[in-house]
């Protein structure tokens, strides 16, 4: 029997290099674990806070059991000093009183270490509990991890697992192992252990990890993630007992034996012991997948939003966005098959008769003990048979699902609630199982300094709680605080470090705020627009200010970003009437009427004009500008108003009838005639165009259109009309009213022969009544205020009767049925010395005759 126990204790302490259910416990939940929290949740790194995550090496290792605790009660200092042997010459000498170490002396004397120190938490009639050993340890080298766009990560992973489980163990088992199977207080009792297991497996895995983010709509944010894996399995073995019951006569001999045992183990384990290093693989190559799915709670995913280089609306890579994420995962589903060692196979015992135990005591190994075995169930009747077995097993590896939740407390503060629960059957004897365990890790966790305090429940170590830091590209941790203090009830250990190099997104430096990164802003510390890579356009004339003469003032790129108001192609800058279209001659003043003086110093800018008059014109180049002078296209004195007089009468050649012939101003400088040669001039004649006597004013007497009113008294000679009317014939009430409509309404505009507007329609209608009356003509007499000088208004007189004229006209009336006379300020109706009185002398009247 104590080559069985040999054969368990070299099992558990050769194989057990295992991979726990929540390695690097404390970093795997941190927003910065990066790869190595892959191995939880497959969907961990896309959408997190790494470019690229190179793990350089890594490893956990942890062994724990229910099974018994170390009490460090009485070690005086930590590890090292504490277990540190004496020495003596440069040599170890182990531990001795009074030796160069005084701190060890805590052990002595050595023979009782394991009995003072190493507690056992159950007794021989325990019937409450079973006992359990995990120990673990995981090794990854070179695992990668980045992203090829902001929605998917890939990956690659390569480690060394290995499992063990021993679960099931009854107590009263236990102590007869430890002591050999000489306990007498426990020979004669039969017992039934039902369930043993031990399983092992060791393997290399190589993972291709991917993830993706599947919805990113603000609020609500999901991804998932999968790790597909090549398994290559090193070693593996398993023992499972099934209706396993005993009876011992003493510390040799068994009285009664019985159980169903399936065993094996990898055969590469044959010689185990016999060879150092590391197994060669001895499995066919398996396959292994792990899934994730993850959902973040995002309330104020828009704080995390930002533009930047002429993007809107980008994540910040760099922080964290949820209030609460919720993970799921399944991990390390699939297995491998390997070959059995020669002659292994299941066997059952059932027998009441005395067996000596001692026959195992030559077994040195899986081998030899495998032949024993073969050879007792070759005995018959023994009770010994063997069970037929394949020469293969297929050996799964320690699937299990696993949640996550956690909550962002405040800035960098979270905490973090962790289980991870085996799913493989407990009855498949070929497999290994992670330990249940819960974890909740509260933690400041930083771009470059995390601090994890995990506190976590498994039935092999039971409650403990431990530290875990990141610094920088350092990962250490330790899953209890009584390992790393040595104090206290120390039921196994876990500790683990890593080394990487992670490369972190930043939040792209933006010195001047222009939300143009410090990277491809050319105009570093002063803000300025994307479109010219962070370089002010302050007018946003698309000229960036380095580049515009006029930075202040939008402009236009041919002049280099000054501007040009008026379109004259001339800079204001350089323009001097930058409002108003001009020529570069005159430095972009305008000239329109092209006189070669610019509008704002010409006073007549629309007309062509002379620089002595400050552009106005004098067209009849008599030195009088043609605004001053009486008589613009006639060259005349100054004295006459820029008029001529030829004939020196006193008149204007204007308004003298007889320009060239001496003439009173009365007959509008003619000589008076004798029309009707009756020896009166036609001024004193009252008929001037028919002869007759002096005595009669110069008219005969005789009543030529015989209407009863003699030549002298009739208005109209040669028309007849009424007695009450001066021998004219009468106008039309109708007529009277237009042609009465006609003079009220007549204006000009000021100081202008021009009709104004208003006065058309009026004077339409009283050519409509001329174009009826083909008989009639209409006499024309112009009038003026005394205002100004009486010459100018002598000619403004004129020229506004002969403008009624030449509307007349225009309309259809012959122009030998009008006449015209002009008075000046000669003939007012009213006081001009009253606004109300040169009103009305303002005025053009019109008067009916008949022929």
């Amino acid at each position: 029997m104590r080559t069985l126990k040999r054969l368990a204790l070299l099992a558990v302490v050769t194989l057990s290099f295992s991979s726990f259910g929540q390695n690097y416990l404390g970093v795997h939940s941190s927003n910065f674990g990066g790869v190595m929290a892959t191995d939880l949740q497959p969907a961990s790194f896309v959408d997190g806070r790494f470019k690229v995550d190179l793990n350089l090496g890594s490893f956990n290792f942890g062994m724990w059991t229910n099974a018994g605790y170390f009490d460090s009660g009485d070690m005086p200092k930590w590890w090292v000093k504490s277990f540190k042997a004496d020495e003596a010459g440069g040599q170890s000498i182990g531990t001795v009183s009074g030796g160069s170490n005084p701190h060890n002396d805590w052990m002595l004397p050595d023979s009782t270490f394991m009995d003072r120190f190493i507690v056992r938490p159950y007794l021989e009639d325990d019937a409450t509990r079973t006992l359990g050993i995990y120990n673990n340890v995981q090794v990854d080298v070179l695992n990668f991890m980045f992203h090829i766009n902001p929605k998917i990560a890939v990956g690659f992973a390569a480690k060394f697992r290995s499992v063990t489980n021993i679960d099931d163990l009854d107590p009263k088992l236990a102590i007869l192992a430890e002591n050999e199977l000489d306990v007498s207080s426990l020979w004669n009792q039969k017992f039934n252990e039902q369930l043993l297991d031990v399983n092992h497996m060791s393997w290399m895995e190589y993972g291709f990890i991917y993830s993706q983010v599947l919805k990113d709509d603000g609020e609500h944010f999901m991804k998932a993630g999968g790790k597909a894996k090549w398994l290559s399995g090193y070693t593996a073995a398993y023992v499972h007992t099934n209706n396993f019951e005993y009876n011992l006569a003493n510390s040799d001999t068994t009285q009664y034996l019985k159980g169903d045992f399936s065993y094996g183990y990898s055969n590469n384990l044959d010689d185990l012991g016999s060879e150092s290093g590391m197994p060669k693989a001895a499995s066919k190559f398996g396959l292994g997948l792990d899934l994730g799915f993850v959902y973040e709670w995002r309330p104020d995913w828009k704080e995390y939003k930002y533009d930047m280089d002429g993007e809107t609306n980008i994540w910040r890579r760099d922080q964290e966005k949820y209030k609460i994420r919720v993970g799921a995962s399944i991990l390390d589903i699939g297995g491998m098959k390997f070959q059995k060692g020669a002659i292994t196979s299941d066997f059952s015992i059932d027998t009441d008769q005395l067996f000596d135990l001692t026959v195992f005591d030559d077994a040195s190994g899986f081998a030899s003990f495998d032949s024993i075995v073969d050879s007792l169930t070759t005995v018959a009747g023994n009770g010994w048979n063997t069970a037929e077995s394949k020469a293969t097993f297929f050996m799964r590896t320690p699937t299990a699902a696993s949640f996550q939740f956690d909550y962002h407390i405040w800035k960098y503060f979270y905490v973090n609630m962790t289980g991870i629960f085996s799913v493989n059957n407990r009855k498949n004897p070929h497999r290994v199982r992670v330990a249940n365990q819960i974890s909740i890790t509260p933690s400041f966790d930083h771009s470059w300094f995390g601090l994890h305090l995990p506190f976590s429940y498994n039935k092999y170590s039971g409650l403990k709680s431990g530290i875990a830091t990141r610094l920088g590209p350092l990962t250490i941790g330790v899953t209890d605080f009584r390992t790393l203090f040595a104090a206290g009830k120390i039921k196994g250990a876990e500790v683990y470090a890593g080394l990487r190099v992670p490369i972190l997104y930043i939040h792209p430096s933006d010195i001047d705020g222009d939300l143009v990164s410090d990277k491809l802003d050319d105009c570093l510390v002063v803000p300025g627009i994307w479109e010219f890579k962070g370089c002010p356009d302050t007018d946003r004339d698309g000229i960036k200010d380095m580049d515009d003469l006029c930075p202040n003032t939008p402009g236009l790129a041919e002049f280099q970003g000054c501007p040009d108001t008026d379109s004259d192609g001339i800079p204001d800058k350089d323009d001097k009437c930058p409002d108003e279209a001009g020529d570069i001659a005159f430095d972009g003043c305008p000239d329109r009427d092209n006189d070669s003086i610019i509008d704002s110093k010409d006073d007549c800018p629309d007309v062509p004009g002379l620089a002595a008059f400050k552009g106005c014109p004098d067209t009849d180049g008599d030195g009088i500008k043609d605004e001053d002078d009486a008589c613009p296209n006639v060259a005349g004195p100054l004295v006459n108003n820029g008029c001529p007089d030829t004939d020196s009468d006193g008149l204007f050649d204007f308004i003298d009838d007889c320009p060239t012939e001496f003439g009173p101003k009365e007959n509008n400088g003619c000589p008076w005639p004798d029309t009707d040669g009756d020896g009166l001039l036609d001024k004193d004649d009252k008929c001037p165009n028919i002869a007759g006597p002096l005595n009669n004013d110069g008219c005969p007497y005789i009543d030529t259109d015989g209407d009863g009113v003699l030549d002298k008294d009739d208005d109209c000679p040669t028309v007849q009309g009424p007695v009450s009317n001066k021998g004219c014939p009468e106008i039309e009430k109708e007529v009277e009213e237009i042609l009465q409509t006609a003079f009220e309404n007549l204006e000009f505009e000021t100081s202008r022969d021009v009709i104004k507007a208003s006065s058309i329609p009026s004077l339409t209608k009283l050519a409509e009544v001329l174009v009826k009356k083909p008989d009639w003509k209409l006499q024309i007499a112009g009038h003026t205020d005394s205002q100004g000088n009486d010459q100018n208004n002598l000619i403004l007189s004129k020229k506004r009767a002969e403008a009624v004229k030449a509307f007349m006209v225009a309309n259809g009336i012959n122009g030998d049925r009008l006449n015209t006379l002009y008075f000046g300020e000669t003939d007012p109706i009213a006081d001009n010395s009253t606004a109300e009185g040169r009103q009305r002398n303002r005025r053009v009247e019109m008067k009916i005759i008949f022929n």
